[in-house]
């Protein structure tokens, strides 16, 4: 292996790391003179745990995700078989190896983690990768004592190919995400979850934070929160409301505070010796009107025991006022915690999408990314995914077209008519004919025969409606029927753009930004000119 060359570019000089299906060696860039790390990762189907061309797509948007906390993907491509890509030498010890020396790092410490985490998966879904397979195996600390991330959003391939591999980040994992089959955003909030969970020494944590931890390592998605954002909040909330209790505790280099909870002044002398050495009255014998003066002093002892008493009083009962403002500020929060379920957003304009949000209650936050199959300006894809339970308040990831990138010549999408426009009715089931329809009449025919004549009755099956990219479906229209019994086209529009004619069809949807949904409208047409269309939809992940 010594002295072999990759892309005419990269001699490899040694090996470091070897698994099935895929080596790690170091190599010199004879262009630029710098040592590199290359990871050889085969290309067969029997190997690589996702097809090959869906690799490809990973590869393209993981070299575009760049950042301090990021060892970058420096360049990639095929050779004899095989996937080169191409990094930064990686050097400092990983988070195992500090987790090994430590058992936990202090609170400080483990927020700098959780804000590189979070920003690295920011960097991430705006390249449009939404599963990075979180583990404490991606994270170094480099010579200036910053954390980075390797194999940002492909390392999860490499390990899905070697079962060790598998083994060891396997409680990083969400219960969700199986070998060779790409998570969510609600599964890389769970891996962080973990992770903080791990690192975290229990001094540095709240009752609401390990509540939150709790739930957010939940083995159901929707029950998660929506975003890694909201564990980076809640733990720097969580570092601040222990710090605020260590300033205020009382300190044992010093007498308590005076003020409304000190203890009343002391008299340092008798009051009366005041009295006395003014010289008003004889130092012998009991002073004329003592008893007088005693008499005030215990009304004034008495004042004061009173309203000390009537302040602790005062502030029992400010307290329970509160407690009850509290228990009723929590009824409001249980209740806003119901939850409200996730619009599908696919295809409609941001405008569109943040009108329907904002309604529900809900925030948004867009980033752009190309695609083939939405014209500019239409929402691709979206985080949490459609029909996910979500507390009122969080936030919607959108995944925003920006047009198709420069060279590609895929063909704009065709447009089904405006009577196979209808409104997206959810079924996603295989074999399940769609209840949303619509029917309309042709100009062709006039006067009375139009009234007489009556419209088809489209019905359309699917062989399955939900899988793996690419996936390829069967679509059948034979349920279809006419009352006059003349069908005479069968049109189907795919929602990628392409059209096809004919009672049963084929397709692969292969979306290039995954998960992505398409609407299958199946419109028929009898020889009066009459139309009607079904819906079904398509899910790839």
């Amino acid at each position: 292996m010594d002295g072999e060359k990759i892309a005419e570019r990269y001699r490899l000089k040694e090996k470091v790391f070897s698994a099935r299906g895929w080596t790690t060696c170091l190599a010199l860039d004879i262009e630029l003179g710098t040592e590199v790390e290359v990871d050889l990762v085969s290309a067969s189907t029997e190997d690589l745990p996702v097809d090959p061309q869906r690799m490809r797509e990973i590869l393209h948007a993981a070299q575009r995700i760049r950042g301090p906390h990021v060892w970058p993907l420096l360049d990639w491509g095929e050779e004899e078989g095989l996937f080169y890509l191409v990094r930064e030498k990686g050097d400092g010890p990983t988070l195992p190896e500090l987790i090994s020396q430590l058992g936990t790092l202090p609170g400080p410490q483990v927020v700098e983690l959780a804000a590189a985490a979070v920003e690295v998966l920011s960097e991430a879904y705006g390249a449009g990768l939404y599963y990075l397979g979180l583990n404490p195996g991606q994270v170094f600390v480099d010579r200036r004592g910053s954390l980075r991330f390797r194999r940002v959003g492909y390392g999860w391939v490499l390990e899905d190919m070697d079962p060790a591999q598998v083994a060891r980040v396997s409680p990083y994992r969400a219960p969700e995400v199986e070998p060779g089959r790409e998570g969510t955003r609600a599964s890389d909030v769970f891996s962080l979850a973990v992770m903080v969970n791990e690192v975290l020494s229990a001094e540095s944590r709240t009752e609401r934070l390990s509540l939150l931890l709790e739930r957010a390592a939940h083995p159901l998605p929707a029950r998660r929160p929506s975003s890694p954002r909201l564990l980076l909040e809640e733990l720097l909330g969580s570092l601040d409301s222990i710090a605020e209790e260590d300033r205020v505790a009382p300190g044992e280099n010093g007498p308590l505070p005076s003020g409304r909870y000190g203890k009343a002044p002391e008299y340092e002398e008798d009051p009366y010796t005041e009295v006395l050495e003014a010289g008003s009255l004889e130092n012998h014998g009991a002073p004329p009107g003592s008893r007088s003066l005693r008499g005030w002093a215990r009304k004034a002892a008495l004042m004061v025991v009173g309203g000390l008493l009537l302040w602790l009083l005062f502030s029992a009962l400010s307290g329970l006022l509160r407690g009850d403002a509290r228990r009723g500020v929590g009824e409001e929060m249980k209740g806003a915690a119901a939850g409200v379920e996730v619009p599908d957003l696919q295809g409609l304009t941001l405008e569109e999408a943040r009108e329907r949000l904002e309604a529900l209650g809900l925030s948004w936050s867009a980033r752009e990314a190309p695609s083939r199959l939405w014209s500019a300006g239409r929402v691709v894809a979206q985080e949490p995914a459609a029909g996910s339970i979500v507390i009122p308040g969080e936030t919607v990831c959108l995944v925003v077209s920006s047009g198709r990138e420069e060279g590609n010549d895929s063909v704009a999408p065709e447009a089904p008519p405006e009577s196979a426009l209808p409104a997206d009715d959810g079924n996603e089931g295989p074999e399940a004919p769609s209840t949303a329809r619509s029917s309309t009449t042709s100009a062709v025919s006039a006067g009375a025969s139009r009234h007489a004549a009556r419209p088809p009755r489209a019905v359309a099956t699917l062989s399955t409606a939900r899988g793996p990219a690419p996936l390829y479906v069967r679509m059948d229209a034979g349920g279809s029927s006419d009352p006059d019994g003349d069908i005479v086209n069968y049109v189907w529009y795919c929602g990628d753009g392409t059209v096809l004619r004919g009672m049963t069809v084929q397709h692969v949807f292969d979306a290039p930004v995954i998960p992505a949904r398409f609407r299958v409208v199946l419109e028929v047409s009898d020889s009066r000119g009459l139309t009607d269309s079904a819906v079904l939809a398509v899910e790839v992940y």
